[in-house]
């Protein structure tokens, strides 16, 4: 496979990613590095015992998905606060990253900050269980084939109905 099937492959899964899971305002893909950062917008300041609440019950369902899979992921969660808003970072390392770890962690945020959680809405877009499904498929196919694509650095984020994907 050339390096150009591998440069596109990894910014197709980017923006499959960001139209499946809406929450997710942006996603860094450091491939030679081995990481794999999600961002994510809250609709206020998250005070530090809720982060640590928040750590707490990630923690707890990370140890679950390995006792239920043989699969250990380590997540690191950074908070930055933006005035009036929380930016929430998730980091983990690419080696194990599968569609089950991104539904765990979009999963994980949106439970806890059920009312914080910013989505990004565009109408028609995935109203459809058949159209998640597809959409799913497609991530996982793009996570198994885009392993090899080991000198990609790129960014991915949301703007109006847009993704944008930059190499860095």
């Amino acid at each position: 496979m050339l390096q150009q099937e591998y440069d596109t492959n990894a910014t197709n899964l980017l923006v499959s990613i960001l139209l499946r899971f809406p929450e997710i305002i942006s996603l860094h893909l450091d491939m030679p590095n081995k990481s794999a950062s999600f961002t994510f917008m809250l609709s206020s300041r998250i005070k530090k015992e809720e982060f640590i609440a928040f750590k707490t019950v990630l923690k707890e369902y990370l140890s679950a998905y390995r006792e239920l899979t043989g699969i250990s992921i380590a997540v690191e969660a950074n908070l930055q606060h933006a005035g009036k808003v929380s930016l929430l970072v998730l980091s983990t390392a690419t080696d194990y990253l599968t569609l089950e770890s991104i539904q765990l962690i979009c999963g994980t945020v949106c439970n806890i900050f059920t009312e914080k959680v910013i989505r990004e809405t565009v109408a028609g877009v995935f109203t459809h269980e058949e159209e998640i499904a597809r959409q799913e498929e497609i991530i996982d196919y793009l996570l198994s084939h885009s392993k090899e694509a080991r000198q990609e650095n790129l960014v991915a984020f949301r703007e109006s109905g847009k993704v944008f994907v930059y190499g860095k």
